[in-house]
C-alpha cells in the first residue's frame, strides 16, 4: 500500500513543471477540546504539517486516530467553530529566522512580542527536523568559556556540547546560564534564551541582567511563559533550536539556553493527555524520551559542508529535594554530555555558585579545556573532596593533626577561589592567575579578607604589571619555566604591594 509521503512525492513529480503547484486539502472541524481540535478529511496530510484553521488561526498536526486528524491550535481556539472548513497546507511547520531577530523578544511562533515593530525574516526553518548526520559533524574540541570559575575549571563546556544544569528551585541554575550568555560578549557567539513555563517576573529579571550586561544585542529571547498556551510551551525549545540552526549554518557559534526542560516535559504531558494518549510513568506519555532526545540531538559542531558553525545546548532541569534519579532529570542527564548539579545545602550555607563538585562532570569538555587550566586544576577535585571529608570528621573530634590542618587550609583557599558573585563572569586569564596562586600555595596562609582582596584585584594588577604575559595566558600551551617565572614575579609584586607573606606551601599530590 502506498504511504502518504510516497503519494505526495509521486504527485508533485508528475505535476506540470511550468506551474508551481501548492497542494491544499479541505477538511472540517469535528470536535474542539481546549487547544486540540479533531478534523475530518485531509487524507494525505503528514505529522507536523501546517493547517490553516481560518480567521488567522494556524495549527500543526500532532497525530491521527482511525477517523480524525488531531491538530494543535496555535492561537485563540475560542475563534473556532464546529463544522468550520479548514485547509491543510502541504508543507511542514516553519518559523521565520534571520539576523534581525537578534536583540528581539519573540514567541514560539517567531512573532515579535516586545512592541518594537515587525521583524523581516531572512529565511524560514522547519521546527521539527532530523538531527544532522554524522557526516556533517566535526570533533567537539573548542572551548566555550562560561565565565563561571567552578564550571570552566571543573566542568568545562565545549562548543557543540550538550550540558545539563539541574537542581532544586532557587539554587542558582538560571544564574549560571545567564553568566554564560553575558560572557559571550565580544566573542562572536550568538545566544538564544528560551524561557519555558517561567513567570513573567523571572523572565524580566533575566532581561534586566542581560540589558545591564549589554548582552541583548547578540541574543534572541524566545518566550513561552507560564501565561502562554501550553502548545507554545511545547514548541518553544524546538523553535529556539531552529533559530540557532540558522545561525550555525552561516558559520556562527550559537549557545541555546533552555529554561527549563522540566516545564517543557510538563507541557508535553498536558498536551498528550488532551490528545488522549495513554499515560505512563508519572503520567508522562511513552514517547517523552524520544521527543526531548529529538530536541537535544540537534546540538553539535559542524564541518564546512554544513556551514562550519556550532550549536551548543545548555539545558536546565528542576529536581525535587535533590533527587537526581527522578524520571525527567535522569532522562535529560542521559541525553547530555555532562551535568552541573546544584546543591541546596551548599546554597543555604552561602557557597555561591552552589555547584556540587562531586556530582558534576563534563564528559567531552575536558578535551577542549585550555591547557593551563587543565594542568593547574588536575588535583583540585581530589583536594576538595579530601577537604570536605576532613571537615566532616573534625565535627566529631576535637583538634586536627598537622596534615589535616594543611588539608583544611588548602580546602579553604580552594573554596575562596571558587566563590563568585551572580552575573559577574570572569575571564580565562583571571581564572589561570587564581589557579596558579592555588598551585603555588600562596593563598593557604591568608585570611578570608585577604583572599577576597586578591580575587578582586589580581586581574587588574597583572594586566598593568605585565600585559603581554597576562594576555598570553589563555592561549599558552604549557606552563613553561619562563612563563612560571613571569607569573612568580607578578605574584611577588602583588604580595609585596599589600605587605603580605606568601604561604608557599607545596601543592598536595591529590593521591
Amino acid at each position: 500500500m502506498q504511504s502518504r509521503r510516497d503519494w505526495m512525492s509521486s504527485f508533485k513529480s508528475s505535476a506540470v513543471p511550468l506551474f508551481k503547484l501548492k497542494v491544499q486539502e479541505k477538511g472540517r472541524i469535528r470536535d474542539i477540546k481546549e487547544i486540540i481540535c479533531r478534523v475530518q478529511g485531509l487524507p494525505t496530510c503528514l505529522n507536523g504539517q501546517l493547517v490553516d484553521l481560518g480567521d488567522g488561526v494556524k495549527g500543526v498536526i500532532m497525530g491521527f486516530d482511525e477517523e480524525d486528524v488531531l491538530v494543535l491550535v496555535l492561537g485563540d481556539s475560542s475563534r473556532l467553530r464546529l463544522g468550520k472548513e479548514i485547509t491543510g497546507i502541504s508543507e511542514p511547520f516553519r518559523i521565520p529566522v534571520g539576523e534581525r531577530f537578534l536583540g528581539r523578544m519573540v514567541t514560539a511562533l517567531g512573532e515579535p512580542c516586545d512592541q518594537a515593530g515587525e521583524i523581516v525574516p531572512d529565511d524560514h526553518r522547519p521546527v521539527f527536523r532530523d538531527s544532522p548526520p554524522i557526516i556533517h559533524r566535526a570533533p567537539v574540541d573548542e572551548f566555550l568559556p562560561t565565565g563561571t570559575k567552578i564550571v570552566d575549571i571543573l566542568v568545562p563546556l565545549a562548543k557543540g556540547q550538550r550540558l545539563l544544569i539541574l537542581g532544586d528551585r532557587m539554587t542558582g541554575k538560571t544564574a549560571i546560564a545567564v553568566d554564560t550568555m553575558l560572557n559571550q560578549r565580544d566573542r562572536n557567539v550568538v545566544c538564544i534564551y528560551c524561557a519555558v513555563g517561567k513567570s513573567l517576573a523571572a523572565v524580566e529579571k533575566v532581561m534586566s541582567a542581560m540589558r545591564e550586561g549589554s548582552a541583548l544585542g547578540y541574543t534572541v529571547m524566545v518566550m513561552a511563559t507560564d501565561a502562554s498556551p501550553v502548545g507554545e510551551q511545547y514548541l518553544a525549545p524546538f523553535s529556539a533550536a531552529a533559530m540557532g540552526d540558522y545561525f550555525a549554518s552561516k558559520g556562527r557559534d550559537v549557545l541555546v539556553v533552555f529554561d527549563d526542560l522540566t516545564k517543557h516535559a510538563w507541557a508535553y504531558r498536558q498536551l498528550s493527555l488532551l490528545l488522549e494518549r495513554p499515560p505512563g510513568r508519572e503520567a508522562y506519555p511513552g514517547d517523552i524520551f524520544y521527543v526531548q532526545t529529538q530536541l537535544m540531538e540537534q546540538a553539535g559542531k559542524f564541518n564546512r559542508d554544513r556551514g562550519g558553525g556550532s550549536l551548543t545546548f545548555l539545558g536546565i532541569a528542576e529536581t525535587q529535594q535533590g533527587d537526581l534519579t527522578g524520571y525527567i532529570p535522569s532522562n535529560l542527564a542521559s541525553m547530555c554530555d555532562g551535568q552541573i548539579c546544584m546543591s541546596g545545602t551548599m546554597f543555604a550555607e552561602g557557597f555561591r555558585p552552589a555547584v556540587d563538585i562531586a556530582l558534576s562532570l563534563s564528559i567531552i569538555g575536558g578535551r577542549a579545556q585550555p591547557p593551563l587550566i587543565k594542568n593547574l586544576s588536575k588535583t583540585l577535585r581530589a583536594d576538595f573532596a579530601r577537604y570536605t571529608e576532613v571537615v566532616k570528621l573534625s565535627k566529631l573530634q576535637s583538634g586536627l593533626s598537622g596534615e589535616a590542618a594543611r588539608i583544611v587550609r588548602r580546602g579553604e583557599a580552594i573554596t575562596s577561589v571558587l566563590r563568585q558573585g551572580q552575573y559577574a563572569p570572569v575571564s580565562v586569564e583571571e581564572e589561570i592567575l587564581l589557579l596558579y596562586a592555588l598551585h603555588k600555595g600562596l593563598l593557604a596562609d591568608l585570611d578570608e579578607g585577604q583572599r577576597a582582596v586578591f580575587r578582586k584585584e589580581i586581574r587588574a594588577f597583572a594586566a598593568a604589571k605585565d600585559s603581554r604575559t597576562f594576555e598570553s595566558l589563555g592561549a599558552a600551551a604549557e606552563l613553561s619555566p619562563e612563563l612560571a617565572s613571569r607569573l612568580d614575579a607578578i605574584m611577588e609584586a602583588f604580595f609585596a604591594e599589600h605587605g603580605w607573606t606568601a604561604g608557599g606551601a607545596e601543592e598536595p599530590s591529590g593521591q
